[in-house]
Order: structure tokens, then C-alpha cells, then sequence
């Protein structure tokens, strides 16, 4: 009979070629995320093999009455540690060369978190507005692990206990697929990061490898007396087997599951919230191709061919090789490295993953060694490497690695101090650093934007204006200007600002534009500072509500529009988001940057929900809000980013109507369309973005 139909978890030629076709895509996706945008949907099939191959196992040692959890967990120490054990060591020692302070600080936690499997917890709490890229994490990628581990640590137990107490094994896999199918579909859109990483929203995939288990493995003793206790599928299986078989022959079964996991990699984008419906497809796929077995010729000339097998079987490796070089190749050239970089990054990831595997993998997995002393010692040194992770990451560095003492990556002239992130001024002012749109190097004016940067910028604007144009809608663009650009006395004597600025190559060309307002409140801001107190926060990025103000104030006035009377009064001060990312302590306030204000006008507000999208950290609610006494009856819609929060008391008690309609980053591009199919068209279309980002 097909191999798919009755199974032993032994050796299954296809699941090499199922994780060849996983890794690859994956790999691709980091390297060339334009050529196969989504690759990614590889960590999925590997979670529905891990899912098929481990409840499998655990299946057959319960239905033999031999299943032991120390047996268990030392085969995947043997699987997992001596690769893992490798590829963080290398990463720990080449990041002492290559990383400033703060980003070896936070690669030893990463490191920390990896060791006990929680680093997917960790990666969830890090994502915000003020981030660190992904490539400059290069213990990223062990995420997926976690989720395996944190599944291998809870699954097992749950099907021993429901084993000793006589509960149908196929309906407890059932009941928690279903929950953790419903948490994923339940929480993607409020709360899109957590639903990625954590593993309560993940587990629905590896659980659909276990349902598939239970389905293809003969029931003998045991588990067929507990499928009778509750609920007798075995009819029902025994129909779904005959049926199979028929189309395995043939190898529709394969062919369809590989159709559909070509579809996922190509379609599928990370632009929507992921996983979602959307992931059924890659799941679908890898569960077909698994029902489809090794013995058709589909299988044998796609999936089980040597070369196949062979990245199948290095697989593991070189997941865990290719992410740590292409992060270090970013951070070595400090942009996404050239085409010719990334292929040598791949192709010493496959050599590397091919080594690891033969003189590593192989050999401490299946060598002489005595247990548990094999175990006992791998999962000593992971326990040592996180050890070492957590010490490196309580530890401050700024003396040891700074930009002076770094040597082996481009772009340092423009770090300052012992971070790219954030660096010091003069008199208690704090600002952002290089890694953030290269605004350092913007404000030195180190180099020009390209023609193509700057046309990109002005053909969306120009394909705004002109759909707006269409239903008499105007549109407004208004710049929220970095801190360095209003406060340059502030700035410490190593950085001198360009007298012509970045962003003024864009603005030239975008001044120009009919229907579309430009305003950059720069000189008006600069020019109120000396009488109005501070427009900005000392120790944060953005304007504060005094700065906000008038620079709204202004552009009402270029828009021939009013602007609400406001009175300010100074409150105590509180430590801003560089505060949060530089990693201070106790730092210094200065009660002299925040201001509260108070609009003289009396109006009440209506919020209404207009997306089930997650509130962006950097944006907020995407939201419709309507005043009771406007001064303008006027319908406006706001895109913009974080320097939108300061303006929004402002646009709320000005306008009739006040849509929210999302981040510039996620809005801008589709927002010629949405106001060409728009029912109700504004009036009025205000973006706020911040310079740096041009």
C-alpha cells in the first residue's frame, strides 16, 4: 500500500524534499525579498512537518506503551543543540567585532532568550516604531525554534495525561487546533505582532501536522481502545484511506499540494497581517504533499530526487546559517548589500549548513557517544552560551565598543558616541542617531537622494493630487522637522549640520505640483523658539503640543483656513523615547518642554472604528471622529505617523469630520485609489511626515 496511507515514522523521502522547497524559500525571501515575496511562508510547512514528524513519533511510543518523555526530549536535544550550539557561538564571537555597544548588548539577550526558548516572547515586546531593523538582529530567525520548543514541551505532556485519563486522542488534537486556529483568526488585526510570534496562535499549524498524524498511523493497542471511548472514527478513516490511495497512484494528491505551495510563495505578502486565512494555503499544500508519499513520479522526480533530498537534509543548518550572515553583511555595509554580496551570503550559508551537518550534526547525533552524557552535555553548553548572553547583556560596553574601536563595517563616521541609535547633545538634549532613515548622515548632507528616489516621491504625490483633484479635494503635505533641524545649537560639536538640507531635493520638485500644498514649518519653528519656550521635547523625538500647534496654526493659514485659539501652560516633564531607547538611567529632566493644552472652544467628540487593523505604535487608532462645534464644517482625512499624535486635538476640534486612515508608510501608495472609489469624498487631505524619512 501507498506509503502515505498506512505510515511508521521512519524515513519519508518526500518531507526531505517538502523542507528543501521550505528553506529555500525562506532563504530566497531574506536574500531577494523581491523575487519571491512569499518565501517566508516556508516557516510555516516546517511547522506542519515538525507538527506531522514529532506526534508521530509520540503516537507510536503510546500506542506501544513506550512513550518516555526522557527518551523524547533527549532525541531532540540531539536534533537541535549541536547545530544551534555552533551558530551562536560564531554569531557571539563575530559580533564582538562588528557591533557597537547597545547591539551587542541586545544580541546577548537575544542570545539569553534563545537558550530557554523564549526569544519569540522577546522579538514580540522589541517591535515598535523605534526598533531596531530586523537585519540587524541576527538571532531573529530562532523564533520559529522557540515556537517548535515550546510546542515539543507542551504537546507531549497534554497526549500523556489525556492517555492516562482514556480521553480520544484525535478529538483533544482537534479541540486545540480549533482554539489556536480561532486565536490566530481572533487577534491577527488587533494584534498583528503578538499573533506572529507567540505560540498560542501557531500552534493550529503544527497541531495540523499531528491531526494528519493520527489519520495516517495504524492504531493497534492503546490508542484504538481510546478512540472508541468518545468518538469511533475508524469508519470514517477507513473510507478517507481508500480514496487516497486511488489518487496517489496517480500523484494528483502531490501535484495539487506542490501547486499550492508555489501559489503561497508567490502571492502571499508580508504587507497583510500574517498568519491568517491566508496561511491555509502553504498548510494545505505541505499536508497533501505529505498524503501524496515518496511513491508517485511527482514525488520521485521533484521531491525525492538527490539534489532534493540533499538541502533537505542540511535544511536545519542552514536556516540556522543564512539569517545570522546576511544580518552581519547588512551590518557591515550598512544598507541592504549588493546583489553579488547577498548570492556570496547564501552560497556560504549552503557551505556552511553542508559542513555543520557532516562533521557536526551527524556525528554527535548518531556517534558512539554514551547517554544521557551526550545530553546532558549539549544542553549544558546552550545553558552556558545563554548564561554568557545575559551576562553580555546586563553589561555596558560604551568604553570597550564604541565607534572608535570598531573597525569592520562602513558608515561609522556617522555613529556618534557608542551608538547608531540615539547620541547626546549639548544642555540635557537627546537625539536620534544614524540607524534611523540615516539621519545622520541627511544632516551632514554626506550625500545627495538618487533621480529615481526623488521621482518615486513626487509620482505618488502627483497620482494623489490628481485623484483628488478629480472630486475638487485638496491635499496638503505637511513636513514634521527632525529635532536637529530646529535645535542645531543643541547638537555636540562633532556633528555639523549641512546649510542645504536632505529633504529639500524632494520639496523642490513637490512644490510644483498643482493641488498639493506643501509646508515645511522649519524656519517658522526656528523662528518662534526664542519667544515661545521650547517647541520640541529634550528628550524625545518629536515636537511637543506647543510646536505641533503652530505649526498646524500655519498651515491653516496657507490653506486660508482657521485654527482653534489655544492657551499653554507648562507641566512636569517625563522622560521621552530616546530616553527608552538610549537605555539611560535616572536622566536628567528639565521641566521646560511640556506643554498642556488648552483649546478656549467647547466641543464634544464622537469615535467610531473604520479598520479592524492593529493600532500602529507610531500612528494610532484608524478612526472616524466627529465634532459637535467645528470651526470648519469640513470633512478631512489624515495620514501621516508619530508626529501626527501632537496634531490631533488640533485637527479634531477644527473639522466637521476627521478620518484617520493610516500610517504614510501603509497608506500612501493605495491613496490615490481610495479616493477615487471612495463614496463620501473629503475635502480635505492632510499628510504629516517626518523629514528624516524622506
Amino acid at each position: 500500500m501507498n506509503q502515505s496511507t498506512i505510515h511508521k515514522s521512519t524515513y519519508r523521502s518526500e518531507i526531505d524534499g517538502l523542507r528543501a522547497f521550505a528553506v529555500l524559500s525562506v532563504v530566497a525571501f531574506h536574500a531577494f525579498p523581491a523575487w519571491l515575496k512569499g518565501g517566508f511562508v516556508g516557516v510555516d510547512v516546517f511547522f506542519v512537518i515538525s507538527g506531522f514528524l514529532i506526534t508521530s513519533h509520540i503516537f507510536e511510543q503510546l500506542d506501544k506503551g513506550k512513550f518516555s518523555f526522557t527518551d523524547f526530549f533527549s532525541r531532540r536535544v540531539k536534533r537541535i543543540f549541536p547545530a544551534l550550539i555552533v551558530v551562536i557561538l560564531i554569531s557571539l564571537i563575530f559580533g564582538w567585532f562588528v557591533l557597537l555597544a547597545d547591539e551587542y548588548s541586545q544580541l546577548g539577550k537575544h542570545i539569553a532568550g534563545s537558550a530557554v526558548f523564549i526569544s519569540n516572547f522577546i522579538f514580540a515586546s522589541e517591535v515598535g516604531y523605534f526598533d531596531y531593523e530586523s537585519e540587524l538582529k541576527p538571532m531573529l530567525h530562532l523564533w520559529s525554534l522557540a515556537v517548535e520548543e515550546q510546542f515539543y514541551i507542551f504537546w507531549p505532556l497534554c497526549l500523556w495525561l489525556a492517555l492516562k485519563v482514556r480521553i480520544n486522542l484525535l478529538l483533544l488534537t482537534l479541540v486545540f487546533f480549533f482554539t489556536s486556529f480561532f486565536i490566530n483568526i481572533f487577534w491577527v488585526n488587533a494584534s498583528p505582532t503578538e499573533t506572529f510570534f507567540w505560540p498560542f496562535g501557531r500552534f493550529w499549524e503544527l497541531l495540523s501536522g499531528s491531526i494528519l498524524a493520527w489519520i495516517m498511523l495504524p492504531k493497534r493497542n492503546i490508542l484504538k481502545n481510546t478512540n472508541n471511548h468518545f468518538v469511533n472514527f475508524q469508519p470514517v478513516l477507513a473510507q478517507f484511506a481508500i480514496g487516497v490511495d486511488r489518487l496517489n497512484k496517480s500523484g494528483i494528491t502531490s501535484i495539487f499540494g506542490f501547486l499550492l505551495l508555489l501559489i503561497s510563495v508567490i502571492s502571499i505578502s508580508k504587507s497583510a497581517p500574517f498568519p491568517s486565512y491566508v496561511v491555509m494555503l502553504p498548510i494545505s499544500g505541505t499536508l497533501l504533499v505529505i498524503i501524496g508519499g515518496s511513491k508517485n513520479w511527482f514525488s520521485k522526480l521533484f521531491l525525492t530526487n538527490p539534489l532534493a533530498i540533499w538541502f533537505g537534509l542540511i535544511s536545519y543548518p542552514l536556516y540556522l546559517w543564512h539569517w545570522p550572515i546576511l544580518s552581519y553583511l547588512h551590518i557591515l555595509e550598512d544598507i541592504t548589500p549588493p546583489r553579488n554580496m547577498r548570492i556570496f551570503g547564501v552560497t556560504l550559508s549552503i557551505f556552511l549548513a553542508w559542513g555543520t551537518y557532516r562533521f557536526i550534526e551527524r556525528p554527535i547525533r548518531f556517534g558512539r557517544f554514551k547517554e544521557p552524557l551526550r545530553s546532558i552535555s549539549l544542553v549544558s553548553l546552550v545553558m552556558l552560551l545563554g548564561f554568557v548572553g545575559l551576562i553580555i547583556s546586563l553589561n555596558d560596553f560604551k568604553e570597550s565598543k564604541s565607534v572608535e574601536t570598531v573597525h569592520l563595517r562602513k558608515g561609522l563616521e556617522h555613529r556618534i558616541g557608542s551608538s547608531s541609535r540615539w547620541y547626546e547633545g549639548a544642555n540635557n538634549w537627546l537625539f536620534l542617531g544614524n540607524s534611523y532613515y540615516k539621519t545622520v548622515e541627511k544632516l551632514k548632507l554626506a550625500k545627495n537622494p538618487t533621480v529615481d528616489e526623488i521621482e518615486d516621491i513626487k509620482n505618488t504625490f502627483l497620482a494623489i493630487s490628481d485623484a483628488a483633484a478629480l472630486s475638487n479635494t485638496d491635499v496638503a503635505l505637511m513636513i514634521g522637522p527632525n529635532k536637529s533641524s530646529i535645535y542645531e545649537e543643541n547638537l555636540p560639536s562633532s556633528v555639523r549640520a549641512s546649510p542645504k538640507r536632505y529633504i529639500n531635493y524632494f520639496l523642490d520638485e513637490l512644490k510644483d505640483i498643482s493641488n498639493l500644498t506643501v509646508y515645511d514649518p522649519t524656519n517658522d519653528l526656528m523662528a518662534l523658539k526664542g519667544s515661545q519656550g521650547l517647541l520640541y521635547y529634550r528628550t524625545d523625538t518629536h515636537w511637543n503640543d506647543k510646536g505641533a500647534y503652530y505649526a498646524f496654526q500655519n498651515l491653516m493659514t496657507k490653506l486660508g483656513l482657521r485654527a482653534p485659539k489655544v492657551d499653554f501652560s507648562l507641566v512636569d516633564s517625563t522622560s521621552g523615547d530616546l530616553v527608552r531607547i538610549s537605555g539611560l538611567k535616572n536622566y536628567p529632566l528639565i521641566n521646560d518642554d511640556t506643554w498642556e493644552a488648552n483649546i478656549r472652544h467647547k466641543y464634544n467628540l464622537q469615535r467610531s472604528s473604520v479598520s479592524n487593523v492593529a493600532v500602529s505604535d507610531s500612528f494610532g487608532k484608524r478612526e472616524l471622529v466627529l465634532s459637535s462645534n467645528p470651526l470648519i464644517n469640513k470633512e478631512v482625512w489624515v495620514v501621516g505617523d508619530s508626529f501626527t499624535k501632537a496634531l490631533k486635538p488640533y485637527f479634531e476640534s477644527t473639522f466637521r469630520k476627521v478620518k484617520y486612515v493610516g500610517h504614510w508608510g501603509v497608506s500612501l501608495e493605495g491613496l490615490a485609489d481610495d479616493l477615487i472609489e471612495a463614496y463620501e469624498k473629503p475635502d480635505l487631505v492632510i499628510i504629516v511626515r517626518v523629514e528624516r524619512t524622506f
